[in-house]
C-alpha cells in the first residue's frame, strides 16, 4: 500500500475496514512500543499493552474524529494505560509489602519459621486462580469490603464471598499441610 495520511487511514477504520487498522498498526506499533517500554521496563507485559492500546483503537474506531491526531490519540492511551499498569504493580507490591510488616509484627523476628511462614504464605496466593488471587488481596491485605471488591472486580457481592471462602481454605490447607506431625 502506498504511503496514506492518517486521515485517509482513520477514514477506512471508521468504515471497519482492516486495511486502514493494519496500516496505522505498522505504521506506529514500534513508536507505541518503545513509549510503553520507558515506562513498564518489561518486554512481554509492553507488548501486551500494546496489543491493548490498538484492541482499544479498535473499539473506539467510530469516536476518533479524522481531524484528530491519531498518532497522538495513540499516545495518550498507551501513556494512560502503562501508567496504570505501574500503578497495579505497585499497588500488588504493596499489597504483599503489607502481608510481611503484618507478619512481622505478629511474629517475633528471631523465630526462624518465619520465612517459612511466609513461604507458605506466599506460595498458597500463588496457587489460586487470578481471580480469586485479587479477590484476596482486595479484602484481606488491602481491607476492602465485598461491596467495593466486587465493584472493582465487575463480579457479584457474592462471587466475591465465594472466591474468598475458598481462598483462605486453600491458604489454610497450604499451612496444614506443612505441618509437621508428632506421633
Amino acid at each position: 500500500m502506498a504511503k496514506v495520511d492518517d486521515k485517509a487511514l482513520v477514514s477506512l477504520l471508521h468504515d471497519g475496514l482492516n486495511e486502514g487498522f493494519d496500516s496505522l498498526y505498522w505504521k506506529y506499533h514500534q513508536l507505541i512500543y518503545m513509549n510503553v517500554y520507558k515506562f513498564v521496563k518489561n518486554k512481554e507485559e509492553s507488548q501486551d499493552i500494546l496489543q491493548d492500546v490498538f484492541a482499544t483503537l479498535w473499539e473506539s474506531r467510530q469516536n476518533i474524529s479524522q481531524e484528530q491526531s491519531v498518532s497522538g490519540w495513540l499516545f495518550v492511551i498507551s501513556f494512560n494505560k502503562s501508567v496504570n499498569h505501574v500503578k497495579k504493580k505497585i499497588r500488588h507490591s504493596a499489597a504483599q509489602d503489607k502481608v510481611i510488616s503484618l507478619y512481622h509484627a505478629n511474629y517475633d523476628d528471631k523465630d526462624d519459621s518465619l520465612d517459612e511462614h511466609y513461604q507458605i504464605l506466599h506460595s498458597a496466593i500463588r496457587e489460586l486462580s487470578p481471580q480469586k488471587q485479587k479477590v484476596f488481596t482486595l479484602c484481606k491485605l488491602e481491607g476492602k469490603s465485598y461491596e467495593e471488591a466486587a465493584r472493582q472486580l465487575n463480579i457479584s457481592r457474592h462471587t466475591v464471598k465465594e472466591y474468598l471462602s475458598l481462598a483462605m481454605y486453600a491458604v489454610k490447607d497450604a499451612f496444614k499441610a506443612a505441618e509437621p506431625v508428632f506421633f
